[in-house]
C-alpha cells in the first residue's frame, strides 16, 4: 500500500467524516500527517457555493438536492477537529498562517505553477481591449470593491472595452449597467478551457474585498504575468511581495477607473512591460524549480518532535 510506505501523507483541506478515521489510523502507525489548504474556510460567507458545505453540512455533491442526510457535526466543526490532530499544515498566504498557528504548526508554501500549462497565444480579437478576472469571479466582491462600478464607466466611455468574466458565482442575481455586447461570461468546463480565454486577455483585474479575499493566494497574478498580461489589483498584504510588478489601486471606483484608462490607453507600453519582469519572475515561480523549497518543508515535519 502506497499509505504504508511513505514518510509522509498529505491531506488535501477536507478533514472531516472517514478521511478523520483514516487521519486517527495513520497518527497511530507514527506516520506523519499534515494538511494543505488554500482556502479562507473560517471566513466564507453565505454568498460563496462552498458554505453550504462547510456551515450546513449539504455534501458537495449534493447542493441541489434535499434527498441526502446533511453531514453532522458540520465538516467545518470537524475541520477544526482535525487541524489540531495533523503534525502540521501547509497554506498558501501568510494570513492564513496567522489563522490557523493556535492549532498546528503551520508553513507558508506558495502557490506555484506548471509553466507548461500556458501556452504562448496570439490575442486575435482586432480591435478589442479585454479586461478580465481569474477562473472564478465572486460578484459581491466585484461590486463592493468599486470595480464594477468603475467598469461600467468605463465601458461608456470605451467601446473597444470588453469585460470578461468565468464562472460568475450567484450569476442569476448579477446586474450589470454595461451593454450586452461589452460583457462575455464563460462557463469553462476544463482547465485547458480556462487557459483558452486567460491567453486572449489584455489586462487582468484582481479585486479583493473583505476577510476572505484578503486571505487568497497571489496564484491569479502569477497566472497573469506566465501570460504576459499586465495587471491591477487591490491594494492588499497578500499581494505586496509581488505588487512591483503590476499596479495597486485601493478599493474605489475612481481608483480602479483611473488605473484602467491609462492601461487601455497606453496597452502597448504596458504589455512590453509584462513581458520583461513580470513574465521572468512568473517563471521563477515554476513548481519543478522550486520542488526543493518544498521537500525540505516536508523535511522539516518529518524530523519535528
Amino acid at each position: 500500500m502506497m499509505c504504508a510506505g511513505s514518510d509522509i501523507l498529505v491531506i488535501y483541506r477536507y478533514l472531516y467524516g472517514p478521511i478523520l478515521n483514516a487521519l486517527q489510523y495513520w497518527k497511530a502507525r507514527d506516520k506523519k500527517v499534515i494538511v494543505d489548504f488554500d482556502q479562507a474556510v473560517n471566513h466564507l460567507t453565505q454568498d460563496k457555493p462552498e458554505y453550504s458545505f462547510w456551515f450546513k453540512g449539504v455534501p458537495l455533491d449534493d447542493f441541489t438536492s434535499k434527498d441526502r442526510p446533511l453531514i453532522d457535526p458540520i465538516p467545518f466543526e470537524q475541520f477544526k477537529w482535525g487541524i489540531n490532530m495533523v503534525d502540521a499544515a501547509t497554506v498558501s498566504s501568510a494570513r492564513l498562517v496567522d489563522d490557523w498557528s493556535r492549532f498546528t504548526t503551520v508553513y507558508e508554501i506558495p502557490d506555484y505553477l506548471n509553466t507548461y500549462q500556458y501556452p504562448i497565444s496570439d490575442k486575435a480579437h482586432g480591435d478589442e481591449i479585454w479586461a478580465g478576472l481569474g477562473h472564478t469571479v465572486n460578484y459581491d466582491g466585484l461590486k463592493k470593491s468599486g470595480l464594477l462600478t468603475a467598469m461600467e464607466n468605463i465601458c461608456r466611455e470605451r467601446p473597444q472595452v470588453k469585460l470578461i468574466l468565468c464562472n460568475l458565482e450567484k450569476e442569476s442575481n448579477a446586474e450589470f449597467d454595461i451593454d450586452p455586447s461589452q460583457i462575455k461570461i464563460y462557463s469553462p468546463r476544463s482547465f485547458d478551457e480556462w487557459v483558452g480565454i486567460l491567453l486572449k486577455l489584455d489586462i487582468g483585474l484582481a479585486p479583493a474585498y473583505g476577510n476572505y479575499d484578503f486571505r487568497m493566494s497571489t496564484s491569479k497574478l502569477l497566472e497573469f504575468m506566465i501570460s504576459k498580461i499586465t495587471w491591477i489589483a487591490s491594494e492588499q498584504l497578500t499581494f505586496h511581495e509581488i505588487s512591483q510588478y503590476g499596479q495597486w489601486v485601493k478599493n474605489t471606483p475612481d481608483a480602479w477607473e483611473t488605473a484602467i484608462l491609462h492601461a487601455v490607453d497606453q496597452l502597448g507600453v504596458y504589455q512590453r512591460k509584462a513581458a520583461k519582469e513580470p513574465f521572468l519572475f512568473a517563471i521563477s515561480q515554476d513548481v519543478g524549480a522550486n520542488i526543493e523549497k518544498i521537500l525540505k518543508v516536508y523535511a522539516s515535519i518529518i524530523n519535528q518532535a
